[in-house]
């Protein structure tokens, strides 16, 4: 039976506006509880208003009057979502292990890990959250369209005849396209434009296209278009893996991972409750207990994808090199050795995973690659920018081309075996609202896979690598833990389920147990052993965490952060209490933290950029917390986490400290956050792990 939890009553009809209050339950959080309005006479309203007043100054003011914020409260603010547990189609195996029942107000609840659940509409967070709706880039239908055609196995470009009347076209039309074609990471160059009259098949060489129509001596048009053009060395590879499957069963599953950069948890229930609840209803299976292994988008994406950290992915594929990020064996290569045709898309390409300070790839990384075709079309095509970042790109966001891209690309071989990486940066990398307006489109799109087919015999992973890093939200508490724990669910197709129920019970199991994107690397290894394909032995572990493995086995609910690669700092299984952040122990772990700030920058890259910034100095402490003592320390050692500003930069950091009482030492763990926007002050610095304790003794301009 379904399990459901309500974090909101429901909400109420579009035709009534529901008037927010807040409320306490027990053990002290607020949540938000929408009613329908009464009537109310205006007499009752002023002696209300009245008794209020008189109240407010007889017994002072209280703490819950904070959060009497109209603004933030604003209905539309609110939506209700259901926490559902996944549905089994098929009674599972007995297994012997029981998931014991995590407490009220956890995520993940033993004696080597407590992970506080995470109020989605607390005031801290929803004084700096509005609900943004979505709009069209363009309000005319584009004028060319692509479509595969089954018959010639080619792309038909033509022009649309229910949108040719809304364009000003005169006498005559003439329209061309020039095919984008990689030069390299950085740049492209186009083929003659090719003229066309009302349609024309395109090469298979055209992966991506240009197009551009003129009339009376003025362009009217310009659009882009991305498409999956028949390879035949990739055709060859599937036939020779379909050729030398076991005949008589199911086609091995594919994979595609959807990601969404800068989504926790609990963002994803505030941002996109549509998205949220179409998940809980529909069989997908939460990890709530998702822990990402370092800061930003790099690291925690190369552990899914290689099984690395961060030290040693630089040294096995150094970014900084020209053909280094080639050298590593990402788990996408593994599957096209196996014969699977493979694809990765990310938008942004200025922010792109293995290029923002990088050098990207030598070659193309997978066999159907889309960095080209963007890079040519926030050239070329009419653009928009939110936040600092590409948003209307042509006709469409730029999201949206890499939703259409992973769509094509899984229609097109709905009957092969793929592995798809799809990634997007630009409606939710800088702001925890933006995303908001992305979330019908968003439902929409799973529903879109799902009447494709696409979920018949794909394992999908719909994910992220962190909460939001930086802004508003990332001081407070809810800040603190969002940034550590972003969202993830993941999709068994049926035929799966049935034939291995003990997945779908691991992954029941694990829903409320500390996993991380190591494990997740480990199941997409999994997922390649049971086609038949490979052994799980040849395939190897995730090297930088011996002790994690495949989701769809149990992990264990003993699991501690240092048992899975996960340094203190980004630990989320600690519990703190708030100290004074002006006593003297307090100013003195502040005063340490920022030295070692400024000995790594002076040591960085053998001191290459110790001249360039200037040396930082403790302002102030905004706030300090001690963990409670883990069993496995030393009585000596105790853990802290500070929140303090430095000098001259105005530079917010968060740094997780371990002190010995005894011989006074203090060890940072892992990296120190920055919490604030620091563009302009680092333009000297190129490296993205020291920029943001840099500051720039030169200011560019």
């Amino acid at each position: 039976m379904a399990e459901k939890r309500l974090l909101l009553d429901p909400s109420t009809s579009e035709s009534e506006e529901p008037e927010v209050h807040m409320t306490r339950r027990a053990g002290g959080v607020l949540h938000a509880i929408q009613h329908r309005p009464l009537p109310v006479s205006r007499k009752s309203v002023l002696g209300l208003l009245v008794s209020f007043t008189f109240c407010y100054f007889l017994i002072g003011r209280t703490g819950w009057v904070n959060v009497l914020d109209l603004d933030v409260l604003h209905s539309d603010n609110y939506v209700t979502v259901q926490h559902q547990s996944t549905v089994m189609d098929v009674e599972p195996e007995p297994i012997t292990e029981t998931n014991p029942s995590v407490p009220k107000g956890f995520l993940v609840y033993s004696n080597s890990c407590r992970i506080m659940e995470v109020d989605p509409y607390k005031n801290e967070v929803m004084r700096h959250f509005k609900r943004i709706k979505y709009k069209s880039c363009q309000k005319l239908t584009p004028l060319t369209q692509v479509k595969f055609e089954a018959k010639s196995q080619k792309y038909l470009l033509s022009i649309d005849g229910a949108a040719f009347g809304r364009y000003p076209v005169g006498k005559q039309l003439h329209c061309c396209y020039m095919s984008v074609q990689r030069v390299d990471e950085m740049k492209v160059k186009y083929t003659k434009c090719q003229t066309f009259k009302g349609s024309i098949l395109l090469p298979d060489s055209a992966e991506g296209i240009i197009v551009k129509c003129d009339s009376g001596g003025r362009q009217i048009y310009i659009n882009g278009h991305a498409t999956v053009p028949v390879k035949e060395a990739v055709q060859q590879r599937l036939r020779m893996a379909s050729e030398a499957d076991a005949k008589g069963y199911q086609r091995p599953p594919s994979v595609l991972m959807l990601g969404i950069d800068s989504i926790s948890r609990v963002n994803l229930i505030r941002a996109m409750p549509k998205t949220a609840q179409y998940l809980y209803d529909n069989g997908w299976f939460e990890l709530a207990g998702y822990n990402k292994v370092d800061d930003n988008t790099f690291p925690n994406i190369m552990a899914v994808l290689t099984g690395y950290n961060l030290p040693n992915a630089m040294h096995a594929c150094s970014p900084f090199v020209v053909g280094g990020l080639d050298k590593c064996d990402y788990i996408w290569k593994q599957y096209q050795q196996r014969g699977y045709v493979t694809a990765y898309a990310e938008d942004a390409v200025k922010i792109n995973t293995f290029n923002y300070l990088k050098k990207g790839f030598k070659n193309p990384p997978a066999d159907y690659y889309l960095r080209p075709y963007l890079s040519a079309a926030e050239s070329q095509l009419d653009h928009t920018t939110v936040n600092g970042l590409v948003h209307c790109l042509g006709y469409l966001t730029a999201a949206e081309h890499v939703y259409d891209y992973g769509l094509e690309f899984t229609r097109r071989f709905l009957n092969e075996t793929y592995f798809g990486f799809f990634w997007t940066n630009t409606h939710s990398h800088s702001d925890i609202s933006q995303t908001s307006s992305m979330d019908s489109y968003m439902e929409e799109y799973l529903r879109k896979l799902v009447r494709q087919g696409t979920m018949e015999n794909t394992v999908v992973v719909f994910f992220s690598d962190h909460g939001m890093r930086f802004g508003p939200t990332r001081a407070t508490w809810s800040g603190h833990l969002e940034e550590r724990l972003p969202a993830i669910f993941i999709w068994l197709p049926q035929h799966l389920r049935r034939s291995h129920p003990q997945f779908v019970r691991s992954l029941q199991l694990n829903r409320n147990r500390l996993t991380t994107p190591y494990d997740l690397h480990l199941t997409m290894k999994h997922i390649l052993a049971i086609s038949g394909r490979a052994e799980m032995e040849s395939l190897g572990p995730a090297p930088d965490c011996p002790q994690c493995q495949s989701l769809l086995t149990p992990v264990s609910p003993q699991r501690s952060c240092s048992d899975v690669g996960i340094a203190d700092h980004w630990c989320t299984c600690w519990e703190y209490d708030t100290i004074s952040s002006t006593s003297k122990e307090s100013r003195m772990l502040g005063k340490r933290v920022v030295s070692y700030l400024n000995n790594y920058v002076a040591e960085f890259r053998n001191g290459t950029f110790a001249k360039l910034c200037a040396p930082l100095s403790l302002h102030s402490i905004k706030s300090a917390f001690r963990a409670h003592h883990n069993a496995l320390d030393p009585d000596e050692v105790h853990t802290y986490r500070l929140i303090f500003v430095t000098s001259p930069n105005k530079g917010q950091y968060e740094a997780t400290l371990r002190h010995n009482h005894t011989d006074d030492s203090v060890k940072v763990t892992g990296s120190v956050s920055r919490l604030n926007v620091y563009s302009g002050e680092a333009d000297c610095m190129n490296d993205f792990a020291a920029k943001k304790y840099c500051y720039c003794r030169k200011k560019k301009g």
